[in-house]
């Protein structure tokens, strides 16, 4: 929602000014800035870096993975480079943003308790 309220703000539009389509209009699609699929990306690999212990090998390739969404954003003409970076640094922040209101399981535990 973050990411959507930001593009309806900037209201910009992609390199080619590709037309959207019925598809886009649903998923609410039909801005560049900040590039959505990158700050997904983002948020879920620096999620999945922090909550998961991971090998080097797999740790890397989820680096690559959220990399190669964002470069393939800009290879299809739906972003500049710019979106895709600006993405990924709102992806961060929404992390840091999940990160601040996450509970441990002993605080859930002791919720459900309480209830």
């Amino acid at each position: 929602m973050i990411v959507a309220g930001l593009q309806k703000l900037a209201k910009r539009k992609g390199p080619y000014d590709v037309s959207p389509g019925l598809l886009d209009y649903l998923t609410m699609d039909t801005y560049a800035f900040p590039a959505g699929h990158a700050s997904r990306a983002a948020m879920l690999s620096k999620f999945l870096l922090n909550h998961l212990v991971l090998a080097i090998p797999l740790r890397i390739l989820l680096v690559l993975w959220a990399f190669c969404v964002g470069f393939s954003r800009v290879m299809i003409g739906r972003h500049h480079i710019t979106d895709v970076l600006s993405g990924f640094v709102f992806g961060y922040l929404q992390f840091r943003l999940v990160e601040l209101i996450w509970m441990s399981s002993n605080t859930c535990q002791m919720l459900i308790s309480i209830w």
